[in-house]
């Protein structure tokens, strides 16, 4: 009597795709070469990462939450499973959530403010915006900002930047007084007159008048 036996799956070979993903990183495609004597493919995947297959390829998405970690893959049919093969993956982490930013927030047109923000976990720089007609620059976590003459009230925002993308952003409300117009002075009898009917002050050749 001829019996005939089936083999196990061979090993697998050599798992090819990126080794260096950022997280949020989405369909990245990972293959072996077909596996002798296998019928399905079982895939293993780092934590926060997702994909299904059983196939010798499959399409991985790097969740916000995956870590670095281990890829693997063994073929596998009725009589059991072949020896698997091991890819490491290095996931980048994405900057935290930026923290509280402090400074002033209350400003006045013309006034020049220093604002920070508590060091961004995983950030290399750090994004700020400012409320219209205000100014200033910065990729660190502080920032000085001139409330120029046109500045109006608006956010204060800033988050955390690195080569994998973005964080989530901080706001800060800023109410930006507006400057006084110059008033307008006329003499009527002996009385000087403001047009400005209200925010007056006083002042003569030594210095402001009381009352």
């Amino acid at each position: 009597i001829m019996k005939y036996y089936d083999l196990l799956p061979s090993a697998a070979g050599t798992i090819s795709g990126n080794t260096i993903v950022c997280q949020g990183q989405n369909s990245l495609t990972y293959t072996v070469s077909p596996i002798n004597n296998a019928t399905s493919y079982v895939w293993t995947l780092p934590s926060g990462a997702t994909g299904t297959s059983t196939t010798n390829s499959i399409d991985v998405d790097f969740g916000t939450t995956a870590i670095s970690g281990d890829i693997t893959v063994k073929g596998t049919n009725n009589c059991g499973d072949g020896a698997t093969s091991t890819l490491a993956i290095t996931v980048n982490p994405l900057p935290l959530a930026a923290g509280t930013i402090t400074g002033d927030a209350t400003v006045c047109q013309g006034q020049t403010v220093n604002y920070n923000v508590p060091t961004v976990a995983n950030a290399t720089s750090y994004v700020w915006t400012l409320p219209s007609g205000a100014t200033g620059t910065s990729t660190t976590n502080a920032i000085t900002v001139d409330f120029g003459t046109s500045a109006t009230t608006g956010d204060i925002t800033v988050k955390g930047a690195n080569s994998c993308g973005d964080g989530t952003a901080s706001t800060l409300p800023i109410t930006v007084n507006i400057k006084p117009t110059t008033p307008i002075i006329t003499l009527n009898g002996l009385v000087l007159q403001s047009d400005a009917l209200v925010g007056n002050q006083w002042f003569n050749q030594n210095g402001l008048i009381n009352g």
